[in-house]
């Protein structure tokens, strides 16, 4: 008798988004998603199931809660979804957005590419980020909720975005006396888009930046923080890192690296806090943190 496929729950988060400890929580306090066991004593979820969650993400990103999203049938998702879309019909898309997004549609990664290019060379690269790659999330996001892009589109622009930002900041020129910043996620947290935007636009600046990269353990952040001799610690928590570990794992990193070493957070999954945790800056924009760089600029010169 043929089995059902199904997707081993080690890979979920790479299909996903979502780590297997969220899952979990969310099967305790919902009862979804469910987890299939096989005949054979294999475990994992069906297509339908990561379909699904890849809605649920979206929703999330849209702005809905948990409670409002996880567990729902599909047709109350697709309401959701279509509810989404009408309630912002007009998405904030300048024209550059537009042509971004059509190239996308068309599977035009040549074009894509030649678009990103060319307003890349209109201005800096903080600029290029500000008024190119905000707005271009933004919209890829909203196109995905109207069906009228795939999940892989979504990687598509992704992978082209990360070139052009890897080459921005390794052409940035560090200024005299500025801070070193120590770019990196935290365990569990796998998107980088954010981190990397937020990296190209303090390099723009004059930071000297480094970056480690994605899901650091706790203490191999503590030690690259001590080798690159870092002025700050910069990390990026996504919609997806779960809410409740957000404020433990600033404590717990503020209590691990040297009280002179700034920790500062952004990213979507930040905007929950209420009270940000003693020794840490949160920021909700790029402009928050260009401004605390210039400040920490001024007093390591003075």
């Amino acid at each position: 008798m043929q089995t059902r496929y199904l997707i081993p729950s080690a890979d979920i988060e790479l299909e996903t988004g979502f780590g297997k400890e969220l899952l979990r929580k969310w099967r305790q306090r919902f009862g979804y998603p469910l987890l299939v066991t096989q005949a054979d004593g294999k475990a994992g979820y069906t297509r339908e199931t990561i379909r699904d969650l890849l809605l649920i993400r979206r929703l999330l990103q849209g702005g809905f809660r948990p409670a409002q999203v996880v567990g729902k049938t599909v047709p109350e998702l697709e309401r959701l979804q279509r509810a989404l879309a009408q309630d912002d019909p007009a998405p904030c898309q300048n024209a550059s957005t537009h042509r971004l997004i059509e190239r996308l549609k068309q599977t035009d990664v040549a074009g894509l590419e030649a678009l990103l290019d060319k307003d890349c060379a209109k201005g800096s690269l903080t600029e290029f980020v500000r008024n190119t790659l905000v707005p271009l999330v933004a919209g890829v996001g909203d196109a995905w909720s109207r069906k009228e892009l795939e999940i892989y589109h979504e990687h598509l622009c992704s992978s082209a975005v990360e070139r052009r930002l890897h080459a921005g900041i390794l052409s940035s020129k560090p200024k005299l006396g500025y801070p070193r910043i120590l770019f990196a996620s935290p365990p569990g947290e796998t998107h980088v888009l954010g981190l990397l935007m937020a990296e190209a636009v303090l390099a723009d600046q004059g930071a000297h930046t480094v970056s480690i990269g994605a899901r650091v353990p706790f203490n191999d952040l503590k030690m690259a923080v001590t080798a690159c001799k870092a002025d700050v610690l910069a990390l990026s928590f996504s919609f997806a890192y779960p809410e409740r570990r957000v404020v433990p794992t600033l404590v717990h990193l503020r209590r691990l690296l040297p009280l002179q070493v700034e920790i500062w957070a952004g990213g979507a999954g930040v905007a929950g806090v209420r009270r940000t945790p003693k020794g840490v800056r949160l920021f909700r924009d790029f402009q928050e943190s260009v401004d605390a760089l210039l400040c920490l600029a001024r007093q390591k010169k003075g």
